[in-house]
């Protein structure tokens, strides 16, 4: 596999499921050597899959972003005391380098929200971002 991209969030609570819905949109394209998960929360066993891919895209609904952005993810050197049910993509990255080779390239790109309330449908906001972060991943993946 070329590129794994992770979208995440409960897609239960509105707009905190932006991360899903570009996972599955980016899916449905069924782009050459890339594959998707779509997950409630990030968990340990996703390293194993980032050890065997060249980029990882981690995709997420964020309260603290006013636009749609991609950045770069670092390793978290406290790797050691991240061994939860939950993690984050600094720390997922950090544990691929236990298990196998970390990813050339890692990027976070995280979607602005606005209602994060009990519901399944996004906000005309996310709704905007989501179709902003498919172009993005679609960017990322067939460079």
């Amino acid at each position: 596999m070329r590129s794994l991209v992770i979208g995440y969030g409960n897609d239960l609570r509105s707009d905190d499921g932006a991360g899903r819905v570009v996972a599955d949109r980016i899916s449905a394209l069924e782009l050459p050597g890339v594959s998707v998960r779509s997950v409630m929360q990030l968990t340990p066993e996703l390293a194993l899959e980032m050890a065997e891919a060249e980029t990882v895209v981690f995709v997420d609904a964020s309260v603290d972003v006013s636009e749609t952005t991609a950045t770069r993810v670092v390793p978290d050197p406290e790797v050691q005391s991240a061994m939860s049910h939950y993690s984050t993509p600094e720390r997922l990255l950090a544990m691929t380098a236990t298990v196998g080779t970390p990813p050339s390239q890692a990027v976070a790109i995280s979607i602005p929200v606005t209602d994060i309330g009990l519901g399944i449908e996004l906000t005309p906001m996310t709704a905007i971002g989501v179709d902003q972060a498919v172009a993005m991943v679609e960017e990322i993946v067939t460079r």
